[in-house]
């Protein structure tokens, strides 16, 4: 049956305007987790299956359309190093996890729901399942800091502004929607989580994502070198 309600992530301004702050995380909360998950079929001789995705739309906020691409496939390679039995792949054809961008006027979620900065539907055996799509009415970059309005607007603002637009970090989001993709729900009070439902700019797993993750698809067995590797890099280049 497929869930029509999509799951998705809210800005830290609505979060500000609309919610107390000092919600204590509880490690031991129990998530009633989404009943569905992939399960593709295994590579030969391998553990695990390939969840294949594609990205059908680019943003206005990247003109060369390459960093999408590379945010989405980080974002899905996070998860993927922790786990055993999913691996992902990009494909051009049919795909599992289809994600777009869409601006308030080509998608009525977001022009009901402005503070929306992108959605997920959880895994359901039908088409739409696993699809992701991100809101390009909002200004989206590598590393979620103010850029000069001339630079994202010259039609609008004179070269000697000094007024700057909010951005979003691309990573984190997508991070925090393939969570969803793969069947992941809110966690509700954990604000270093990945799976908190309000934008915080995170681009790293928190260990209760992970043990999350692994619960739906197996741990992987992987050494701490690779994964403290790719931290590190992640740390280095995106936060």
């Amino acid at each position: 049956m497929v869930k029509k309600k999509p799951n998705c992530i809210i800005t830290d301004t609505y979060f500000k305007e609309t919610l107390h702050q000092n919600i204590p995380y509880r490690s031991d909360v129990e998530i009633e987790e989404w009943k569905h998950k992939w399960t593709p079929k295994k590579v030969r001789r391998r553990k695990y299956g390939y969840v294949t995705y594609k990205l059908i739309s680019e943003s206005r906020s990247f003109p060369d359309s390459s960093f999408e691409h590379k945010a989405l496939t980080i974002a899905l390679r996070q998860w993927g190093l922790r786990t055993k039995e999913i691996r992902f792949k990009r494909v051009t054809g049919k795909a599992d996890l289809v994600c777009k961008f869409a601006t308030k006027d080509q998608d009525s979620y977001f022009k009901d729901k402005p503070n929306v900065l992108a959605y997920a539907y959880f895994p359901n055996g039908g088409e739409i399942g696993g699809d992701m799509t991100f809101n390009d009415s909002i200004w989206w970059s590598d590393d979620g800091q103010p850029v000069n309005a001339h630079e994202l607007q010259p039609d609008t603002y004179p070269a000697n502004t000094r007024t700057k637009i909010k951005t979003y970090n691309l990573i984190h989001v997508m991070l925090h929607e393939s969570g969803h993709a793969l069947g992941l729900k809110h966690h509700p009070d954990c604000k270093k989580c990945i799976m908190y439902p309000y934008y915080s700019g995170k681009v790293l797993l928190h260990e209760h994502d992970v043990l999350r993750i692994q619960t739906f698809y197996g741990k992987r067995t992987i050494s701490k070198q690779i994964i403290d590797y790719f931290r590190d890099r992640m740390t280095r280049k995106w936060t």
